[in-house]
């Protein structure tokens, strides 16, 4: 109610505030005729004319406008020029008067205005003149119409300037909504972004390209303790170091690298901060042409704490550790003792193949105990190798005796291609073999038929030695390829069936093959078959 009331008086107010000047000037114009014509302002028209403004006036205060349509108040000016022309019939020069309610017309009511405003002119002009059935001469006719035709200009100018002028106004208001409700939508899309950054189950870090933090969620604060925060400048970021998670300090830190346009993803290491050493798996890009207010670029870093899966995985391996070095010991002990008994000739073929059984899986026990064993002695130093002049072809030939009976258990065919003059590096023996058992495992393992291809050649122009394994079986999916040399790790398609394993024998090829100076290279499709190519340096020692 009350803001009805208030709209309704501020219509009453606008309406008499534009009909004012129109009323000032006519009753200035009156005190000056009182002056200089008496005769004039007290004729029947003049006075005639005053009341009627006076009627005007009354108009815009006592109408309800807000009940009726826009265009009712064109009735004002209608009035308005009715009062000039009894003003004019009263053989006054107040014809121009007629300026004021033509101009209101044509500003507020476009073109119905106009022409209201035009008629009226010529009824101002002409009306009186006609009603008093006056004879016009020429020339009278010439300087009476004048007035007319000036009016209906300024009305017809002032239409189209109003015309253009709201067509301007509309736009700038339908460009205003659009603004607002873009700026709505933006402080939506802000808010959630707000929320999904501050409730996101990672850390979330965005720095300028000065290397300032511009925002840290409150998880990325709290996963390098506070050492990541809004305002954190370039210079204070070398506090924060970081080194793999063996120890081995990366050249340049993850951040380091994004700002200087190098991608990083998924990079696990310890990061020691001023409240401890934690954990974390870190990705970092730089975000071309994002503006960050500093310069061009933004840099996007993501922070995972893994501190505690970590310790645990450490503690996981400690407990294995000790474990195989206490096994070791009597796992030897009996190895040996059923090598003694299947030597006895008095045993029966009986006992003798119950012996084999036991010593063939008392064997595998031993192997998975070195293999433990040798993947804890790769954690956190390089491992230690017992060089000699080794024949690679030879140790292969074993490899592929040993595993022969397995795979003919499996319907397997290994398929070995050796060069006729071996292939000769500088290496531990006891390591190499470890090498090409684990591939020959894993390819028979892994496979439920088909063939086993094992090929070593040697590359004399790039002096390597290269042992190439390829079976048929189960395959490794994409996104799996790139963490089977991670210890522990087995792919999807390796958990599947039957098949047991540890996931530690690709991270013990990869971990000697480096030891050696060489390198070893994966290709699989799943459901296709596995590829890996094993190169390690060639020649004797001098």
């Amino acid at each position: 109610m009350g803001a009805s009331t208030t709209d309704g008086a501020s219509v009453h107010a606008g309406i008499f505030l534009v009909n004012l000047p129109f009323v000032a000037t006519a009753m200035l114009a009156t005190l000056g005729l009182t002056v200089l014509d008496r005769s004039s302002v007290l004729s029947s028209p003049y006075v005639a004319g005053v009341a009627t403004l006076v009627v005007a006036v009354a108009l815009t205060l006592v109408v309800p406008w807000p009940r009726l349509p826009a265009r009712a108040e064109i009735v004002v000016a209608v009035v308005d020029l009715l009062a000039v022309a009894l003003f004019v019939a009263a053989d006054t020069p107040l014809s121009l008067l007629g300026v004021f309610p033509v101009l209101w017309l044509a500003q507020r009511h476009g073109t119905p205005g106009v022409v209201t405003g035009v008629v009226g002119a010529f009824a101002v002009t002409w009306l009186p003149t006609a009603v008093a059935g006056d004879v016009v001469t020429s020339s009278q006719a010439a300087r009476v119409g004048l007035v007319p035709v000036v009016l209906g200009a300024v009305a017809l100018s002032v239409g189209a300037i109003q015309r253009r002028s709201d067509a301007r106004n509309l736009l700038l208001r339908r460009q205003g909504a659009q603004l607002r409700r873009a700026a709505q939508e933006l402080a939506a899309e802000r808010r959630l972004l707000d929320a999904v950054v501050s409730t996101t189950g990672v850390g979330i870090v965005l720095l300028d390209d000065r290397g300032t933090v511009v925002l840290a969620n409150r998880l990325a604060q709290e996963a390098t303790d506070g050492a990541l925060r809004a305002g954190t400048t370039r210079a204070e970021l070398p506090q924060v170091r970081s080194a793999s998670l063996d120890g081995v300090p990366h050249e340049r830190g993850a951040v380091a690298r994004a700002l200087a346009g190098e991608e990083v993803r998924g990079e696990v290491g310890w990061w020691h901060l001023p409240g401890g050493r934690y954990a974390l798996r870190v990705s970092a890009i730089r975000l071309e042409g994002a503006a960050s207010g500093a310069g061009e670029g933004l840099v996007l870093v993501t922070l995972e704490d893994l501190t505690d899966e970590v310790v645990a995985l450490e503690l996981k391996e400690d407990f294995v550790t000790a474990a195989s070095h206490e096994l070791r010991t009597p796992l030897t002990s009996i190895v040996g003792h059923l090598e003694l008994a299947a030597d006895d000739p008095s045993a029966s073929r009986t006992v003798a193949h119950h012996l084999d059984v036991a010593t063939r899986n008392a064997d595998r026990l031993l192997d998975l105990v070195d293999g433990l064993l040798t993947a804890a002695a790769t954690r956190g130093a390089r491992l230690e190798l017992e060089r000699a002049d080794v024949d690679l072809a030879t140790v292969v030939d074993e490899a592929v005796a040993a595993i022969a009976p397995l795979a003919r258990a499996d319907a397997l065919v290994v398929a070995w291609s050796r060069p006729p003059d071996g292939a000769v590096v500088r290496g531990d023996r006891v390591r190499l073999r470890q090498v090409v058992d684990n591939l020959l495992s894993n390819a028979v393992k892994y496979s439920d038929g088909g063939t086993v291809e094992v090929v070593l050649s040697v590359d004399a122009s790039a002096g390597v030695a290269v042992l190439r394994v390829r079976d048929e079986g189960v395959g490794i999916a994409a996104t799996d390829v790139d963490r089977v040399f991670t210890r522990f790790y087995r792919a999807a398609s390796a958990r599947q069936g039957p098949r047991h394993g540890t996931g530690l024998g690709l991270h013990l090829v990869q971990e000697i093959v480096h030891a050696h100076g060489g390198s070893v290279a994966l290709t699989s499709e799943l459901g296709a078959g596995t590829v890996v190519e094993v190169r390690i340096p060639a020649g004797a020692a001098p």
